[in-house]
């Protein structure tokens, strides 16, 4: 059977995903990721250990390979030397240390930029012996390929790369250290001798750019028409429209140029699933879900983070979690956190509007959160819009399209989503003026910590 492999770097794991070119999924597999938060705002992980899962899960089964694509985590910072080899640990996209560098470059921490200019500053030892500024998809192909030094513009967004003109903005970092720009989707060579031995892939087997997270979960969406809006439920929230013109941003939002050549606008929290995943850990997702149904819509209102600090729907980097109101029972406190992600994400597509992004009908949903129904169908009342759920709503199926556009459709990544990528269960919106007045007062009590207007 002929498949293409996507591979997918998050925070808690490593994805892959066979994919024949009808688009449906014939296996995939998983290995589990530590992270290190050191006491503060530091959040690293080795990258040799996204190695040893990328060549654990690409042993899927006895199929002939078309391609292999790669994604991860938008703003996560690898620094490399000129064999590639990582110099210090990767520090991931939610670590706040770079926070005062940033704001001097006129970025907030989540940006690969200020993570490499606070390296710079703080630690010039390791700066010194850095060839190349990279981020995890950008790496993990250069391992595949033995080929370092590139990567797709969806990556290199957050390290002060324009799109728009193809040129770098900033002049914060060498041009010698900074990559060779690529759309994603487009072949950068084969697998060498030295990968293929580790990962079981054929050597020569091509390997294509891919993208960040957020924008694979897009292309997973199936959305690809002006309008159509995609929230990825990973660890983290992501939120991405798709534009015929690029729009005026405000801070905290960014713009992809999509493969297609569409715009995408965005943004990223640092809130979002992965706090469900922390809490109540010793019940199921499904179990937790039918607890929580029957406290919906829930009094009890806050704001749930993981660490310290936010960077979207508003930026404070000294910002925790908080909670108004008394849960009751494990259910109550489920429905709360769930509750409170779809407001979140109601705020953020309400920011993104304010800066003339017109999203229509319908919200498509990516990451491993999208499956739940329940939660599915709040999102649906608190946004008022039909929320989708396609078919394989992960970041690693969005590579595996990736991979796809460039063995079996000739660059045509519109072509590829179209001929791939399916909705299998919609949810419309039911209990709207209750959710309406309980995110009014979620927004007054964020509010009265000073977060946000």
């Amino acid at each position: 059977m002929m498949v293409v492999l996507g591979i997918d770097v998050g925070t808690g794991g490593v994805r892959a995903v066979a994919v024949d070119e009808a688009g449906t999924l014939v296996a995939e597999a998983e290995a589990g990721l530590v992270s290190d938060r050191h006491e503060g705002a530091a959040h690293e992980q080795e990258p040799g250990d996204w190695w040893a899962g990328v060549c654990k899960v690409s042993r899927l089964g006895d199929f002939e390979v078309a391609g292999v694509a790669v994604t991860s985590t938008s703003g996560t910072l690898v620094l490399a030397d000129a064999c590639g080899s990582p110099v210090r640990p990767a520090i991931l996209y939610d670590d706040g240390r770079s926070a005062a560098v940033g704001a001097a470059l006129g970025v907030n921490a989540s940006f690969s930029l200020a993570k490499a200019a606070w390296v710079r500053e703080c630690e010039p030892e390791v700066w010194r012996r850095t060839r190349w500024i990279l981020h995890p998809a950008d790496w993990l192909t250069g391992k595949l390929t033995g080929e370092f030094g590139v990567a797709d513009h969806s990556n290199v967004l957050k390290l002060g790369y324009s799109p728009e003109t193809h040129s770098w903005t900033h002049a914060a970092l060498p041009a010698e250290r900074l990559p060779r720009v690529v759309r994603p989707g487009v072949r950068l060579g084969g697998i060498s001798r030295e990968a293929a031995a580790e990962t079981g892939l054929r050597a020569g087997t091509p390997v294509f750019a891919g993208a960040t997270d957020g924008m694979a979960g897009l292309i997973a969406s199936g959305a690809s028409r002006p309008g159509d809006a995609n929230t990825t439920l990973g660890t983290t929230l992501v939120w991405k429209a798709l534009c015929e013109t690029r729009p005026v941003l405000k801070y905290g939002i960014y713009c992809h140029l999509h493969p297609t050549g569409l715009w995408a606008p965005g943004a990223a929290s640092n809130t979002g699933p992965g706090v469900l995943r922390t809490a109540d850990a010793g019940a199921g997702d499904a179990e937790k879900d039918a607890l929580a149904e029957r406290y919906l819509p829930s009094p009890v209102l806050g704001y749930f983070l993981s660490g310290a600090g936010e960077r979207f729907p508003f930026l404070n980097p000294q910002a925790t979690g908080f909670c108004e109101g008394e849960a009751g029972d494990a259910g109550e406190r489920h429905a709360a956190r769930l509750q409170s992600l779809a407001f979140v994400e109601r705020w953020g597509y309400e920011l993104m509007e304010q800066c003339g992004v017109r999203t229509g009908e319908v919200v498509y949903s990516t990451g491993g959160a999208a499956r739940s129904g329940v939660f599915s169908a709040l999102r649906a009342s608190v946004l008022k819009r039909r929320i989708a759920l396609p078919r394989y709503p992960s970041a690693a199926f969005g590579a595996a399209v990736l991979a796809a556009s460039g063995a079996w459709f000739e660059g045509d990544t519109g072509e590829a989503i179209r001929a791939m990528t399916s909705v299998c269960a919609w949810w419309e919106p039911q209990i709207t003026r209750q959710y309406d007045e309980l995110y009014l007062r979620f927004r007054e009590a964020c509010a009265r910590r000073g977060y946000g207007a």
